[in-house]
């Protein structure tokens, strides 16, 4: 890779953007995008106190001459490009030249750099923009650059900061998608001496298992497209649709190996994904697009997020027809092959090439055997007498038959011309939707008439009164579990479930930390009456830490446990039996607020007789 000087940019107002640090993250991303640039093979991000303290970012790239070393932190100064022009061939990831003018200017740097030409390397400090010292030094080919003690010189600014465990949640997270474009590249990411992700060089799949887990990686296809004749080329990885998630941030979308956030190619994927992602769900996939980049304008946002292509049309199309025939042949045709339950791990299996002791044969012991099974073949053309079942177990078939016989009757619709098609409701009031229950009762004035249960509300509010007693008061029942579940999560989802485990706990969820990204799940709240599964379980420390990764726990602990509510409460389209309703009915009564779900929508509607009377004009 052959390196360019450092200049000047020309006519770099044009391609301005101002750029300021607004937090730790930006700074790790520049470093990256720097060591990226140099061809680094190998680069790794030591952080400490979040990146407040210290962001230290080392490479093995083609490293910074001496003499170009402080010319390289000056603003709009660049060896990527000269002139607005060379945005239409634009193959590196910085270009503006902003970047570590930005970095220096609120913070203290240190820098180690030397080239494979240079024998002796050179190191500089500078301390809010200005240089204090430089000088010759021993080190290995590439970059070495430390920033200390970020926005030392703007208490304002370093004030507002969030809480460790949200600003490393972004860090990681801006680490995971630089490995994720680069799967090529090493990346070593450690904080407070401990190692959070090591991903070595490897396949975009492997790249996926280190930084996802197993499970992940296992329902995830690999995608490849590519055109003779057209620089246009496709390739990533589809998850299956069981990998949906909440929102779309956990996918990623690479344009020339560039994260980006469009809104056209968002469309576009989950379009392909359409009839077989559940509503309010989004597909999980990594997804790269190389292109000519004449066509794409990636100068209309600050921090080059968001994009600007030529034709939307064009690519929109493109994407989807190339993506919905890969999602039919998959995850369509092909759905047999994530159909097959894993049964192994529940399968006892017969030891194999071992050896049994000889037996010792006892010769009367063959003779009594011998002389069993001949009785035994007598006895089996023994015709048995036949007895007549008459005891109450005909009874309650007889009423089965007749419940049946009634179910029936409910159900057909009378069909005559000039009249709608009408039939019963069912036997317990639901009503045929499977989200209404028809009731009769008083109201509050002894008034008599029908109340409309909306089943998954009623079931909300019950679930979320119980899970703020858990949390207030530490009331309200757990069990444990007979076999702890083993539950694989991202170095993200790591970090929020450590910061904030304790109160986790109120919530009924014993998480232990197994080490690594793995915890360990003893017991749940005894409102989730079926043993759930491991992939439940991540479902819902995926959406909390979503919901928890800007703010507090304090903050956000009405909204995860409205989440909570909602996401183990009866659904509309569940069937519910007489004794489910009943159960339901009793329990809502004992709520503090039994007329509101946790998102405030009514439980129950109330229609009296005598609005009935006034319908059918039976009274004025």
């Amino acid at each position: 890779m052959k390196r360019k000087k450092i200049k000047k940019i020309i006519d770099s107002e044009k391609i301005a953007a101002g750029e300021v640090c607004e937090r730790p993250a930006n700074v790790v991303k520049e470093l990256i995008e720097n060591s990226i640039d140099a061809g680094a093979n190998e680069i790794r991000i030591v952080v400490k106190k979040a990146g407040k303290t210290l962001i230290q970012v080392i490479d093995d790239g083609m490293g910074i001459p001496s003499e170009e070393i402080i010319l390289a932190f000056e603003r709009h100064t660049s060896s990527k490009i000269r002139t607005i022009k060379d945005l239409d061939n634009l193959s590196t990831l910085g270009f503006r030249g902003e970047a570590l003018a930005s970095i220096t200017a609120v913070s203290q740097v240190e820098i180690i750099s030397r080239t494979e030409s240079d024998e002796v390397g050179v190191q500089i400090f500078i301390d809010g923009g200005k240089c204090l010292d430089k000088k010759e030094i021993s080190c290995p080919k590439g970059t070495n650059i430390k920033v200390k003690n970020l926005f030392f010189n703007i208490p304002a600014r370093r004030k507002f900061l969030k809480s460790d465990a949200t600003e490393l949640g972004h860090i990681t997270d801006l680490i995971q998608r630089y490995a994720l474009a680069y799967p090529d590249i090493h990346f070593i990411y450690q904080h407070n001496e401990l190692t959070i992700l090591n991903c070595p060089s490897n396949d975009l799949k492997t790249t996926v298992f280190h930084i996802y887990g197993k499970s992940s990686a296992k329902y995830m296809e690999l995608i490849k497209y590519s055109e003779d004749g057209m620089y246009f080329k496709l390739h990533g990885l589809l998850g299956h649709p069981q990998l949906s998630k909440k929102n779309r941030n956990y996918s990623s979308i690479f344009i020339n190996h560039r994260y980006v956030i469009s809104d056209l190619l968002f469309r576009a994927v989950k379009e392909a994904y359409k009839d077989i992602l559940m509503i309010g769900k989004y597909p999980f996939f990594i997804l790269h697009i190389e292109m000519d980049p004449s066509k794409i304008d990636f100068n209309i946002h600050p921090k080059k997020l968001y994009i600007r292509f030529e034709n939307e049309d064009f690519i929109y199309n493109k994407v989807y027809n190339i993506l919905r025939k890969f999602v039919e042949e998959k995850f369509i045709i092909k759905e047999t092959k994530y159909l097959e339950p894993e049964l192994d791990k529940y399968v006892i299996k017969p030891e194999e090439n071992v050896k049994q002791p000889p037996r010792k044969v006892d010769d009367e012991a063959v003779t009594r055997s011998s002389k069993a099974e001949n009785t035994l073949k007598k006895e089996e053309f023994i015709e048995k007498p036949v007895q007549l079942r008459l005891t109450d177990q005909d009874k309650i078939e007889t009423s089965q038959n007749a419940l049946l016989a009634d179910t029936y009757i409910r159900e057909k619709y009378i069909i005559t011309e000039n009249f709608p098609k009408l039939h019963l409701i069912s036997h317990t009031g639901q009503l045929s939707n499977k989200v209404y229950v028809l009731l009769e009762g008083l109201n509050e004035n002894d008034e008599p008439g029908l109340f409309i249960l909306d089943q998954h509300a009623a079931s909300e509010r019950i679930n979320k009164e119980f899970f703020l007693e858990m949390y207030e008061k530490s009331k309200g029942s757990k069990q444990r579990l007979i076999s702890p579940l083993k539950i694989e999560v991202s170095a993200t989802e790591r970090f929020f479930l450590e910061s904030n485990l304790s109160e986790i706990n109120k919530l009924g969820f014993n998480f232990e930390h197994f080490g690594g990204n793995t915890f360990i799940l003893r017991e749940i709240p005894s409102i989730i009456q079926k043993l759930p599964k491991t992939e439940l379980i991540n479902e819902i420390i995926s959406d909390i830490t979503e919901i928890g990764k800007e703010r507090s726990f304090a903050e956000v602990k009405e909204e995860i446990i409205n989440y909570m509510a909602c996401h183990k409460s009866i659904r509309g389209g569940d069937d519910l039996s007489l004794k489910d309703i009943r159960d339901l009915i009793l329990d809502l009564s004992q709520c503090k607020d039994p007329f509101h779900c946790a998102h405030s929508r009514p439980t129950l509607r109330f229609i009296s007789l005598k609005e009935l009377d006034k319908l059918f004009k039976r009274r004025v």
